[in-house]
């Protein structure tokens, strides 16, 4: 069978290149690792964290949970990050059953899903956009990608 995604955490590797004093909207926690969905689209193999407490709708937000929370739990697109170089990605690791079976029955429509926030960035930074597109994407960490992107 094949792998249509991995579940991990993003390697200390990934967090030296990318330290959070020059690219502040990277995720990181020392205490408390965010695992990562690992896919591949476009050539670029993208890591879209997996977060609670998500406040916006530029996610895939999960219905079923096993975990106690009140919170939205789901994958946060604003957040991807690309992982092109393998040391970069971390320990493989699982998330609550309930959040991987529904991750596995919805992961063409999570991609896609992805994929219009993803198109929708690289046509706002060629092209512009209106005030809303340009909040849309203001805290965004494709913004450190441009160059795999293909936009510059």
């Amino acid at each position: 069978m094949q792998t249509i995604f991995t579940l991990n955490k993003l390697s200390m590797d990934f967090y030296t290149k990318y330290p959070t004093t020059q690219y502040a909207e990277i995720e990181y926690k020392p205490s408390r690792p965010y695992v990562v969905m690992v896919v591949n689209i476009d050539g670029n193999k993208f890591a879209l964290p997996l977060r609670t407490n998500i406040r916006h709708n530029y996610c895939y937000k999960f219905k079923n949970t096993g975990r106690d929370t009140q919170s939205s739990t789901g994958i946060d697109f604003t957040k991807a990050v690309i992982v092109n170089e393998e040391k970069y990605i971390g320990a493989p690791t699982t998330i609550d059953n309930k959040e991987y079976v529904e991750l596995m029955n919805k992961f063409y429509f999570v991609i896609k899903k992805f994929r219009n926030y993803l198109n929708g960035y690289v046509d706002y930074r060629r092209n512009g956009g209106d005030e809303f597109t340009a909040r849309k994407y203001q805290f965004t960490t494709l913004q450190y990608f441009e160059r795999e992107l293909g936009i510059y």
